[in-house]
């Protein structure tokens, strides 16, 4: 899609949202309820949580909730997306369409005109703290898909909050909007770090930015975390889901943000507004002319530690 025929204004939503712990059929049901909501409100691109369908009770079978994309969830998001006009992303466990041992944390872009694709989480977390290192396998890509508005990109949890590199790349792909489905846990300090870091991500990169959390918990999550710790810890998702970036002539700006309790919070973006950092900070063309070599510096520097 040409630039000239880009929309403008997008309204983005954030679902701060509790699942039915262990019941993914009922969590699609109340998935619905929330995309209808959003869509009666003027919401046309929707965000829920990372792996906001598989949730539950730590003795449930994780491997057996995840499913193929396109597969039974995604098609009727898909058919919702189709019905109501709205764009929504959300996170589930994927199994590999060619190789059904393999297992991704992933987050599914369903479109009006259908299911878009998945992200699959890089930076997966490890023992003893987090565990799904040992369950699903990294993604291999940083795909930024032709919206409406622009391009826009994908980013889970760890990838967004403590890999800044990440980011970057897809918004010298083009992304315009970077979404970040998480499941963080409550904590001291935790309304702060979200606030700020989903402001940062989006004045360092020049671009809008949505992160997405879970509330509430479905109690003790022994297996998912704390195997060498003293006592295991309760397992309450902070939310605090924000929605955050540039305002020229600002550099950052908090939107929406929510508090600890489900809500459904939006706001309205202007990409005319956003590009108008094109004409004094061009920072995406003077990557490939006048810093072009400082550029290569830093691409030269993670080879030699991948090295």
């Amino acid at each position: 899609m040409s630039d000239d025929a880009l929309r403008d204004l997008l309204t983005i939503g954030c679902a701060n949202f509790a699942p039915v712990w262990g019941d993914k059929a009922a969590t699609l049901d109340k998935m619905e309820a929330t995309i209808r909501e959003a869509a009666a409100q003027g919401i046309e691109l929707l965000l829920f949580p990372e792996k906001v369908l598989d949730y539950g009770p730590a003795d449930q079978d994780w491997a057996a909730l995840a499913e193929t994309v396109p597969g039974p969830s995604t098609e009727r998001i898909a058919a919702l997306c189709r019905e109501l006009d709205i764009h929504v992303v959300f996170g589930l466990g994927e199994r590999d369409a060619d190789d059904p041992d393999v297992l991704y944390n992933s987050a599914a872009y369903v479109s009006p005109e259908g299911v878009q694709g998945t992200y699959r989480k890089l930076f997966l977390g490890q023992p003893p703290w987090v565990t799904e290192g040992l369950l699903y396998r990294p993604g291999n890509a940083l795909p930024v898909w032709d919206t409406p508005w622009g391009p826009i990109g994908i980013l889970i949890c760890f990838d967004f909050w403590l890999h800044p590199e990440l980011s970057r790349i897809m918004a010298l792909k083009g992304a315009r909007v970077i979404l970040n489905p998480t499941a963080s846990f409550a904590g001291p300090g935790k309304r702060e770090f979200f606030q700020w870091t989903t402001v940062v991500r989006g004045s360092e990169n020049v671009c809008y930015t949505a992160s997405a959390n879970l509330v509430g918990g479905p109690g003790r999550l022994d297996s998912y975390g704390a195997s060498d710790l003293d006592s295991a810890r309760e397992s309450v998702f902070g939310g605090n889901s924000t929605i955050a970036g540039p305002a020229f002539p600002r550099f950052n700006s908090i939107f929406a943000s929510a508090g600890e309790t489900e809500e459904l919070i939006s706001a309205t973006v202007s990409m005319t507004r956003l590009a108008r950092w094109d004409a004094v900070y061009p920072w995406r063309d003077w990557h490939t002319t006048i810093q072009r070599e400082a550029q290569a510096v830093v691409a030269d520097e993670f080879r030699r530690l991948l090295d």
